[in-house]
């Protein structure tokens, strides 16, 4: 059973965020899930968190650290890879990054999940170690890139404004992954959105 966290400690963290100047540091994302084809965050949630971090979104689309790392933690809807929230509580996340567990769960450590997270991606994103494999393509009008290192997906958006951070998620299988997104056409994956 997937129980939501509470709110008032959710938006306790997002004005943190916004007032550390974190939140522009990502890019764009849609709660409409690639995989379900429905919203997996609900407008409420969404406003919510937007309104305290500053950020004039319309939904669907809204800034992609408040949607994933916030949104996703009150998110009901089984995807085929489970709960969003899984990602920041299971704890495979956190280990392929050589964290602690509950290194990205609510409440836990002093900084905020989202600041955690960005300290762990960010750094991924825009200098990739020597033995990540990297992609890159076009779609849009905007430039995504992909890292996968060490069984963890990091992407990011440049819409002209450098690079930004999309998300961050476990792939169990890199090899495969890797073939599947070298397959497909180019286009925007893992919920990236032109800013609304």
């Amino acid at each position: 059973m997937h129980t939501p966290p509470d709110m008032d400690a959710v938006l306790d963290c997002v004005a943190r965020d916004r007032a550390d100047g974190l939140i522009g540091r990502w890019s764009s994302s849609t709660v409409i899930d690639e995989n379900v084809g429905e919203a997996v965050v609900e407008c409420g949630v969404f406003e919510r968190i937007h309104e305290t971090g500053g950020v004039n979104a319309r939904f669907p689309i809204g800034n992609a650290g408040l949607i994933h790392v916030y949104g996703y933690l009150f998110s009901t809807v089984l995807t085929p890879y489970g709960y969003k929230s899984e990602r920041w509580t299971d704890g495979v996340l956190a280990a392929a990054l050589g964290r602690p567990a509950g290194y990205f769960r609510l409440g836990d450590g002093d900084e905020t999940p989202l600041a955690r997270v960005l300290g762990s991606a960010e750094p991924l994103l825009l200098d990739p170690p020597a033995n990540a494999r990297v992609a890159e393509w076009d779609a849009d009008g905007v430039r995504q890139r992909a890292i996968v290192t060490g069984g963890v997906l990091v992407s990011g958006l440049d819409d002209g404004e450098g690079m930004r951070l999309l998300t961050i998620f476990p792939v169990a299988d890199e090899e495969a992954f890797l073939r599947d997104l070298a397959t497909e056409p180019p286009r925007l994956r893992w919920n990236a959105a032109l800013p609304a």
